[in-house]
């Protein structure tokens, strides 16, 4: 015996799928015939990542088709800082599939950047004529345009106790690998920690050299190796201004020693700076010196301070180097006048002025040989060099060589400057060309007017934009007798429909796809569903059949493989998302498809399976017979080897509690489970 326990709920949802969105070529192509004008005065710029999206961005709006496919339903291109609009297309009732949006629907938004397809968020104003949803011959005013969040996710190490830390990474790739073991790593250091990888912030202590003996003069407490300088304590004065100065001491008396103030100066009588006041010699003493002090002779001495009488040869100056030309023989002082060498000249080849007779050179190698073309007419002159070396090869042809210009010259090898370049040379013109220097005559005169062909003032023959674009062009049906007539068009698009009542649900039978308004006439709601009785799924409230009938949804079986064991086995056909739960005769539960079990006693047993998705439960009943002689719990010799239990809310409870109604489940040796439903009491 079969029992069917059947639950119907309609339901309706949307959702958007990813996909690869088609822009069309032009809005004529997606032209319905009815329309929204979308007004965007956006208060602020669009940008992807903060940067700002380019002028010319593609931009627009997409529905979903009957193959729940994105759909543009209307685009334009991105201009920063401007007043846009453009339509957004309908669903043509004309036509049985879907190809626009309905009456409602919202607007999925789209802005494509490099190829790559944005969703974006829309703001609008909402009243009066404005809507943020489709509404036929209405206006959406958008006021901003914001791209979702397209960062993506950088991988790698998360963790900074890592030398391989990534602060930028925001996943972890498992790519932390040395831990960080701060520090010194300076060798020199007396710390240095060899096995350190991290450079520690000042904390490498060095050797301090100094006197580490404490009872030294001079102890240094910081010092961590002796240097050897240790000296012991000399008692005298210390202040080096004064005449008992010591140098070596190192500790003043107590009183001091130092008395008597120095006075510096020359203590040495016999000097000629002698000062009869001081009482410190400071090194200044000037002693007589003895000689010659008449610059006229040879023997002057600039040192001397007391004149001797050695003056005895007078000076006599000349040329005293007989290599030379100026050479004088009477002359005792050179007075540089040396000048031409006997048979001097350049000795240098590398040079212009080289002389090849002279023996010895003079200085007169100034200009260095450059060897070069040195002819004028040759392609190959160079006008630096001033010794010819025969590389003159080529004749010289003057004329235009730059291939760019109008007049240029194939044959020519040496630019002369005669170069053309005809254009239009008027700095007024609107085609003013700055590189023209011969004028063609083909310069066009400023045209100002609205050069954008968004505004009705547009002037396609206009070339200079001069703010006249006043009025943004907003198409629609214009002829006031029209169902879609568009009170705030200015353009006619072709769009106008005439009027024609009907029924306008899908769900009456009296659905006219022609209509454009609805005139009452929906009287009988459709209702789909299997018509067929003899299907497990009939429904008796379906006037149109929908293909849904089923007629087989489980298939049960059961067989004894011994003794008081049977298996069961439920197989289920169409149904998803189901449960099982298995009712053996009250003694044992389960919510497995296939269940093994051996019946105590003899006796008659009901076996249930129950299979249920939340919309639909299916029962079905198998009567079990049980006559084997002897047949008892006695007889039956099978170790318990685990319980658990299971409370009303499905929870395993490790410790039932008195009073509560539980699921029991016992596991034998021989792999039987058992399940039945107990009241716990100790």
């Amino acid at each position: 015996m079969k029992k069917f326990l059947l639950s119907f709920c309609i339901l309706f949802s949307s959702f958007i799928q990813a996909q690869d969105l088609v822009w069309p070529e032009t809005l004529n192509s997606i032209n319905t015939g009815v329309n929204l004008t979308l007004l965007l005065d956006l208060t602020e710029e669009i940008t992807l990542n903060g940067n700002p999206v380019a002028e010319g961005t593609l931009l627009g709006v997409f529905y979903l088709n009957d193959s729940e496919e994105l759909q543009c339903a209307g685009f334009s291109t991105y201009t920063p800082g401007q007043t846009m609009s453009f339509p957004a297309y309908g669903d043509d009732s004309t036509t049985e599939e879907k190809d626009g949006f309905n009456a409602g629907e919202v607007f999925v938004w789209y802005i494509q950047i490099d190829g790559i397809d944005y969703p974006t968020t829309a703001a609008y104003i909402v009243g009066g004529f404005f809507t943020d949803v489709y509404q036929t011959n209405m206006m959406a005013n958008i006021t901003s345009l914001t791209i979702e969040d397209t960062e993506e996710e950088i991988e790698g190490c998360t963790d900074q106790t890592y030398q391989e830390y990534n602060s930028a990474a925001t996943i972890d790739d498992g790519s932390c690998e040395t831990l960080i073991e701060e520090g010194c790593m300076d060798a020199e250091a007396i710390n240095y920690n060899e096995t350190a990888n991290t450079a520690c912030a000042d904390c490498c202590e060095y050797n301090v050299l100094g006197c580490t003996d404490p009872t030294a003069f001079n102890y240094n407490q910081e010092a961590t190796e002796d240097d050897g300088s240790c000296t012991d304590e000399a008692v005298g004065c210390t202040d080096p201004n004064y005449v008992e100065y010591n140098p070596e001491a190192n500790t003043d008396t107590d009183p001091t020693s130092c008395i008597t103030e120095a006075v510096f100066g020359c203590t040495v009588v016999s000097a000629t700076n002698y000062n009869a006041d001081a009482n410190v010699n400071d090194g200044s003493c000037i002693l007589t010196i003895e000689g010659c002090m008449n610059d006229a002779y040879v023997e002057y001495n600039p040192e001397a301070t007391l004149e001797d009488g050695s003056c005895e040869v007078v000076v006599i100056e000349g040329c005293t180097d007989p290599n030379y030309v100026e050479y004088f023989p009477p002359a005792n002082t050179d007075n540089g006048t040396c000048e031409i060498l006997v048979d001097g000249g350049c000795t240098d080849s590398n040079h212009v002025e080289y002389n090849a007779e002279a023996t010895q050179d003079d200085g007169t190698c100034e200009t260095l040989v450059v060897l070069g073309c040195t002819d004028e007419n040759f392609l190959e002159y160079n006008p630096g060099a001033n010794t010819d070396d025969g590389s003159c090869t080529s004749v010289s042809f003057s004329g235009c060589t730059d291939p760019l210009a109008d007049n240029y010259n194939l044959l020519a090898n040496l630019d002369d400057g005669t170069c053309e370049y005809l254009g239009c040379t008027n700095p007024t013109a609107y085609n003013y060309n700055e590189t023209a220097n011969v004028d063609d005559g083909t310069c066009v005169a400023v045209l100002e007017g609205c050069t954008n062909p968004n505004y009705l003032e547009y002037n396609d023959q206009a070339n200079t934009n001069d703010g006249s674009c006043l009025t943004i062009i907003v198409y629609g049906c214009t002829e006031q007798t029209a169902f879609n007539y568009n009170v705030l068009a200015n353009v006619d698009d072709g769009s106008c429909v005439a009027v024609l009542g009907g029924c306008m649900d899908e769900l009456y039978v009296e659905y006219n796809p022609q209509a454009n308004f609805d005139d009452g006439s929906c009287n009988t709601l459709i209702m789909e569903g299997c018509t067929d009785e003899t299907a497990v799924n009939y429904n008796d409230l379906a006037t149109l059949d929908d293909g849904s009938c089923e007629y087989t949804l489980i298939i049960v079986t059961h067989s004894n493989i011994g003794g008081a064991t049977y298996e069961f086995e439920v197989d289920v056909l169409v149904i998803e998302n189901y449960t099982v739960l298995w009712n053996i005769g009250g003694l044992s539960y389960s919510n497995e498809d296939y269940v093994l079990y051996t019946f105590p006693l003899n006796g008659e047993y009901l076996v249930t399976v129950t299979v249920s998705n939340g919309e639909m439960s299916i029962i079905e009943e198998i009567t079990i017979i049980i006559n084997i002689p002897g047949l008892s719990v006695v007889e039956i010799d099978d170790e318990l080897i685990n319980t658990t239990y299971i409370d009303v809310l499905g929870r395993n409870c490790i410790q039932p509690r008195v009073g509560e109604f539980y699921i029991r489940s016992s596991y034998y040796k021989s792999g039987k489970i058992s399940r039945d439903k107990i009241y716990y009491s100790k």
